[in-house]
């Protein structure tokens, strides 16, 4: 449904009548014109700094390091324990029968 232009509601736009002001300067870009922006400047890092970021690459990459290191250790421990456990466990019975049945040494 197209706007009525006999409707006022629809035509409250202001309109513009004349220009006000100084003309723009010539060498102010036109919409016709594409202006692309200047490369950045390429920041180089001294030596210091580099070696700066190094060490702290090197500080950061340790401590992610040791706490995945850490985590997996647990586990492993953890993992070794329970078989060692469950070996003993299954050997546990076999001992006791050996025990039993073997007679006392006598003692010098």
């Amino acid at each position: 449904m197209s706007p009525d232009p006999s409707d006022s509601s629809s035509t409250d736009l202001p309109v513009l009548t004349q220009v006000v002001g100084t003309p723009a300067p010539e060498d102010l870009p036109t919409l016709t014109e594409v202006v692309t922006p200047p490369p950045p400047a390429a920041h180089t890092l001294s030596e210091e700094e580099i070696q700066q970021l190094l060490r702290l690459l090197e500080s950061r990459l340790e401590v992610v390091f040791t706490q995945k290191l850490s985590l997996h250790l647990e586990r492993l421990q953890r993992l070794a324990v329970k078989q060692a456990v469950n070996e003993f466990r299954a050997a546990l019975p076999e001992l006791l029968h050996e025990i039993l049945n073997t007679p006392p040494k006598p003692r010098p």
